[in-house]
């Protein structure tokens, strides 16, 4: 009997062991299942990383502009021009070569005259004294133009021609002044976050200045790549001051100043700029015409 009760003890014995053995052994491998799925997940994880990486720009872009002046417009044909001129609205043809220019001369009791300057010529030449109501491009060198003196529209049929001349015609079939053209929302709302960070006014609020800043005229380029925009304070009384012209890349949100003028508005009219192309814009600046030669270029994006 004492016997057969130590082999029932050894038994016992052997069976526990080979269980912990086996219990430890589950554990083990239930570790090791865990493990690699953990593995898995951060390689996954590190993949996914990879591919969003992949996907964010590896390039920023940057606009530069570089402004020379185009024409004077102190003399047009062989009249001299008073101090009191202004350049009202420009029309530069799309190649750039030639400049329509609508202006006033309060001095010489002219409220609307019409001038042509292109590469070639020296001094600007006048294509109509006064009362201009209307000038648009109809095609290739060619301006049509109304005035309040007669009926229908006149034509200039070769802008290049060494002497201008102007026919009086009532064709219908000549195309009608364009439209405005469209502004898109968020390219309006990118030219006032700009303005308002220059100038330190959040949400359109000056901070330290009683002049307030804001966005007067925004000229998409002819493609909708580019955008320019005019801007101007506005002081206590209501008056505008201060204007300036910039330049807005769309798909980057990258701004450039082209050019600025500290006091009146008129020096630097908000109606006198216009794309020639869609990398030339063209504005006028007291009784000039500058041109801004715009140019976008990409760099590695910053390290992060």
């Amino acid at each position: 009997m004492r016997r057969i009760h130590v082999s029932a003890r050894r038994e016992l014995g052997t069976r526990r062991h080979n269980y912990a053995r086996s219990l430890d052994l589950s554990t083990a491998m239930n570790i090791r299942s865990s493990s690699v799925a953990i593995l898995t997940l951060v390689v996954s994880g590190a993949c996914n990383d990879a591919r969003e990486s992949d996907t964010r720009p590896a390039t920023t872009t940057a606009l530069t502009a570089h402004a020379t002046q185009r024409a004077s417009y102190e003399i047009v044909g062989a009249d001299t021009l008073s101090d009191s001129a202004r350049i009202l609205r420009l029309l530069p043809e799309q190649d750039g070569d030639a400049m329509i220019v609508l202006f006033a001369d309060p001095a010489r009791r002219v409220s609307a005259g019409l001038a042509i300057n292109d590469r070639r010529m020296a001094n600007p030449q006048l294509v109509w004294p006064d009362s201009v109501t209307s000038v648009w491009w109809t095609g290739p060198h060619t301006v049509a133009f109304t005035t309040n003196t007669g009926r229908g529209v006149r034509l200039v049929g070769d802008v290049h021609a060494a002497t201008l001349r102007v026919a009086d015609t009532t064709n219908t079939g000549i195309s009608s002044p364009p439209g405005a053209a469209t502004v898109d929302s968020s390219v309006a709302h990118r030219a006032r976050a700009y303005i308002d960070s220059v100038h330190l006014q959040p949400a359109g609020a000056p901070q330290a200045s009683a002049l307030k800043y804001s966005v007067t005229r925004i000229v998409p380029s002819p493609d909708g790549t580019m955008a320019a925009f005019h801007s101007a304070a506005r002081d206590p009384s209501g008056a505008l001051t201060n204007p300036s012209w910039s330049v807005l890349d769309r798909s980057s949100g990258a701004v450039a100043s082209l050019d600025r003028v500290t006091g009146a508005l008129a020096e630097l009219p908000a109606d006198a700029g216009e794309w020639g192309g869609n990398s030339s814009f063209f504005y006028a600046k007291g009784k000039a015409v500058w041109e801004a030669e715009i140019q976008r270029a990409t760099a590695p994006a910053p390290v992060r």
